[in-house]
């Protein structure tokens, strides 16, 4: 009986956090350079306390780790000359970031106060030759699809474009941001740049409104199981007149 209050219990838990991340995709539907996050869950097949080796007997489900869904978004045009997007899925934009380099798919930049192309929250884009700095009463600043910069003609670098052999060991740092550990595999690979265009969310809002809708009845049976698995307990354990 225990056990059952336990599988009970353990799938209540599982099913809120698959609600909370749910959601969180359902919010960031419209975000440009979002990824898609998700849980891995699995079965406990062990008695509760103990050590041993899986001994068949099932007793709920814990989840065994979150993960991003690094599936492109949609090209968006939007005539900005500081939206970038990336032509390719596997490549991430190199930000400054305070304790070391972010990456993002988010290519919505602006320039700050001190003429830094810079990221939504302020993070420097990175070039070949550092950060990019926007010269004083520049008229017009290209980008070209080799990700080279020129300001009124000048040149101002080469956007830094980064690429990982283990996507996996990408870590959120935010809802566009990641850092890198170093078995990721980073590496330099140049890449298409569109200028005047940014990428999508990869959130389908239909399908994430649905998984919304099935968590929310899993919950609720759930929740079900436990209540009668409590009510059984309660009557087998009362004295007995």
């Amino acid at each position: 009986m225990i056990r059952g209050l336990y599988s009970a219990g353990s799938a209540l838990v599982i099913a809120s956090e698959q609600q909370e991340v749910t959601a969180h995709n359902l919010a960031h539907s419209t975000t440009p350079g979002y990824r898609e996050r998700g849980l891995v869950f699995e079965s406990l097949d062990r008695h509760i306390g103990h050590a041993e080796e899986p001994t068949g007997d099932i007793t709920g489900a814990r989840t065994v780790q979150a993960y991003n869904d690094f599936r492109p978004g949609p090209i968006q045009q939007t005539g900005h000359p500081y939206d970038l997007a990336i032509g390719e899925a596997d490549r991430f934009f190199v930000l400054n970031g305070p304790n070391g380099p972010l990456y993002t798919r988010n290519g919505c930049f602006r320039v700050d106060p001190q003429g830094r192309l810079v990221s939504q929250a302020g993070y420097a884009l990175q070039t070949d030759q550092g950060n990019v700095t926007i010269p004083e009463g520049t008229s017009r600043v290209v980008i070209a699809s080799d990700g080279s910069i020129t300001a009124d003609g000048q040149p101002l670098g080469t956007v830094r474009l980064a690429r990982f052999a283990d996507t996996k060991q990408l870590t959120a740092a935010g809802p566009t941001l990641y850092t890198a550990s170093p078995q990721a595999g980073r590496q330099d690979a140049p890449g298409r740049v569109i200028q005047g265009s940014r990428e999508g969310s990869n959130v389908e809002p239909a399908a994430a409104m649905v998984r919304l809708i099935i968590g929310a009845r899993y919950y609720d049976a759930a929740q079900r199981a436990l209540r009668a698995q409590a009510e059984s307990l309660q009557l087998n354990t009362r004295p007995q007149t």
